[in-house]
């Protein structure tokens, strides 16, 4: 309650302070309205028809196919062509179990929970960063998500997820749990939300490392240990819930899939007139290099070059560890969060969305002193952040002439550019050039040690 009163001081503190301020953020608000009108009108449309359709949900409805699939113990994960990769199951067989219970719901209705949970876990990812900054006494960090509200409100990694009713915000919500969790050091919390990770997208548990390098080992080895007991307690369940012919078939089935998810995923290259959504590194090169194993091979070579700073500059404080929990180390702990967050993305081979973007942006306006560095965070996030609102507009003005397949907005800059990596590069390398430059000498992990 305290911390929300506060975050309402620091939004009036800045509009009173900005007339602009005030200007952006009633035009921001008026655009929020309409846009969840839209929305509401295609839950609307959902309820009446009684069943999903369209693109409207079609994530969800993957879910809800893997639900459907384990009720009948039949296969979860695709067996033939990967080429509509996008309409089946990707995720551990438990996660299915998990979301049986919206099977109970008639399926015109189950959207409207999707959405207002969507919107919970987004309004609750806003509140916990300044929850995280105001623990860690980031006081600068949280003025500053005020003045990056009218961005919080229009992005659209939220909007994105919202109209397909993927995880990225809960996601993005765990991801934020756990390291807020892992800073403060607080065990049972930080296996609670490792282990929801780990059993939905395991790339999220990115902040698992970080007291390794700060050089909390204890934390770091009881983090590990109880994860794993909590991550074969999952597995055993699973077992149970399936029975253990089926669910072993499907564990196989499932490490199976993501062994060839890269090999024979649905690739788009120049031929297809445009990069598309996904903006990792393989698909960039593929991309420019055309489809072919010589290709992908070339994209695992970039990213480990492009990730080799980041362990380089990991051995660096592993040799000379700081040793303070990230509490007393605020700006190391969260740099080396958000720096792991991103090299996970930069060595994914599908890379749709960057739901932590916007607290990493906010997080870099407030810290950086670099001018120069600040404005260019701006002009690279801000083109990602609008894209929802472009898309609209776009469609306002020349309706369905401005789709692709359903699914490309043909004047979304995002499907020619990948903003999304662009981002992550600049960020990556903002965030390495810091931690490179405050990496502990041997003289004060010394002195410290001897404390």
């Amino acid at each position: 309650m305290l911390d929300s009163l506060y975050q309402a001081d620091c939004l009036r503190h800045v509009w009173s302070q900005s007339k602009r301020f005030r200007r952006i953020l009633v035009v921001v608000l008026v655009f929020v309205v309409l846009r969840l009108g839209v929305q509401a009108t295609l839950v609307a449309e959902t309820i009446s028809e009684g069943e999903i359709g369209g693109s409207f949900a079609a994530d969800l409805q993957t879910y809800l196919d893997g639900a459907k699939h384990f009720q009948n113990r039949e296969h979860l994960y695709l067996q033939g062509s990967l080429e509509e990769i996008e309409k089946y199951f990707s995720y551990a067989p438990i996660y299915a179990v998990i979301i049986v219970p919206l099977t109970w719901i008639s399926p015109g209705w189950v959207p409207l929970v999707a959405v207002i949970l969507h919107i919970l876990a987004y309004i609750l990812t806003y509140l916990w960063w300044d929850r995280i900054f105001r623990r860690l006494k980031l006081d600068r960090a949280r003025e500053m998500l005020a003045w990056t509200l009218p961005v919080w409100l229009v992005c659209s990694a939220f909007w994105g997820d919202l109209n397909y009713l993927n995880i990225y915000v809960i996601m993005g919500l765990l991801g934020t749990l756990l390291i807020g969790a892992v800073l403060e050091e607080r065990l049972g919390w930080a296996v609670l939300w490792l282990t929801l990770i780990l059993i939905t997208k395991p790339h999220w548990a990115f902040a698992l490392g970080v007291p390794l390098l700060l050089g909390r080992y204890r934390f770091f080895i009881k983090l590990v240990a109880a994860s794993t007991m909590a991550y074969l307690a999952v597995f055993v369940a699973t077992l149970l819930i399936f029975g253990p012919e089926y669910g072993l078939q499907e564990y196989r089935e499932y490490l199976h899939f993501l062994g060839r998810l890269s090999r024979d995923f649905p690739w788009r290259d120049t031929g297809d007139g445009f990069i598309g959504y996904n903006h990792s590194v393989a698909q960039i090169v593929v991309y420019i290099l055309g489809v072919s194993r010589d290709s992908l091979r070339a994209a695992t070579v970039i990213k480990l070059l492009l990730l080799l700073p980041l362990a380089l500059v990991a051995v660096r404080y592993m040799r000379r560890p700081d040793g303070r929990p990230g509490y007393e180390v605020p700006h190391l702990g969260l740099d080396w969060a958000f720096a792991l967050y991103l090299g996970a993305f930069i060595w994914l081979d599908m890379v749709w969305e960057l739901s932590l973007g916007v607290a990493l942006f906010t997080y870099l306006l407030a810290t950086l002193e670099d001018r120069r560095e600040k404005l260019w965070v701006w002009i690279v996030f801000l083109p990602y952040a609008l894209v929802d609102v472009w898309q609209i507009i776009s469609y306002l003005a020349f309706g369905d002439a401005v789709l692709k397949d359903d699914a490309y907005v043909l004047t979304d800059p995002s499907i020619y550019l990948p903003l999304i990596m662009i981002i992550i590069l600049l960020f990556y390398v903002l965030l390495l050039k810091r931690l490179w430059a405050i990496a502990p000498s041997l003289k004060e992990a010394a002195a410290r040690q001897q404390v």
